[in-house]
């Protein structure tokens, strides 16, 4: 009985989280642009080891001929330094790629927020560690039809556990969002009968 509950539970977990994280769309063969994620830097100015590997990641899928032009997002989120212009000379320093840089985001949530506005409605490939890029594409979702996301492989304990906590707190804020949204159908439901049930009552008594 108990395995049997334990099954439901894990059936259950495993539901809510392909709902959320639905599986990151087949690359296709060339996007217009490719948008990097930025990590913040050290407190030096210097590049994270986590920063480094996607500005590698940038590069190669550049070589590839993957995309075009590369985005990369990220402002002065933890000190002074300005991760996607610290990223942008990482990579300018070791290839010719056309870079735009985004200064203001503080979070992944603003990272697209603000690349929108650049991208608009242009395919995009999101570049990111592998334990980011289920959740970054869940978010891109929400701001572009033609996406995919590369990624390295990231396997340190710290970044797993970051980004467990992370994709509950995902699942918390858009369970609330629907929450949100589904009462104010409600109340919009209930404010539009009480409109008609109102305008029903004058024409009664002025018919009166």
């Amino acid at each position: 009985m108990i395995l049997i509950f334990l099954g439901v539970i894990l059936l259950l977990v495993l539901g809510i989280h392909r709902y959320y994280f639905p599986p990151i769309p087949e690359q296709k063969e060339i996007y217009d642009y490719a948008l990097l994620l930025g990590c913040p830097c050290h407190d030096d100015g210097s590049l994270c080891t986590s920063a480094k590997k996607r500005c590698k990641l940038a590069i190669q899928e550049y070589n590839k001929h993957h995309y075009t032009t590369l985005v990369i997002t990220g402002g002065a989120a933890r000190n002074q330094f300005i991760e996607s212009e610290a990223m942008k000379n990482y990579i300018l320093d070791r290839a010719p790629i056309p870079i735009i840089c985004e200064i203001q985001s503080q979070n992944t949530w603003e990272n697209f927020t603000n690349s929108k506005e650049i991208i608009e409605d242009h395919s995009v490939l999101i570049l990111t560690s592998g334990t980011h890029a289920r959740r970054a594409c869940a978010i891109a979702k929400q701001f572009f039809s033609d996406y995919s996301a590369a990624w390295y492989p990231e396997h340190r304990l710290k970044h797993i556990v970051r980004e467990i906590i992370s994709r509950i707190l995902y699942i918390r804020i858009e369970w609330q969002k629907r929450q949100d949204k589904f009462i104010k159908q409600i109340e919009n439901c209930i404010d539009l009968h009480r409109s008609h049930f109102l305008a029903s009552e004058r024409h009664g008594f002025l018919v009166q």
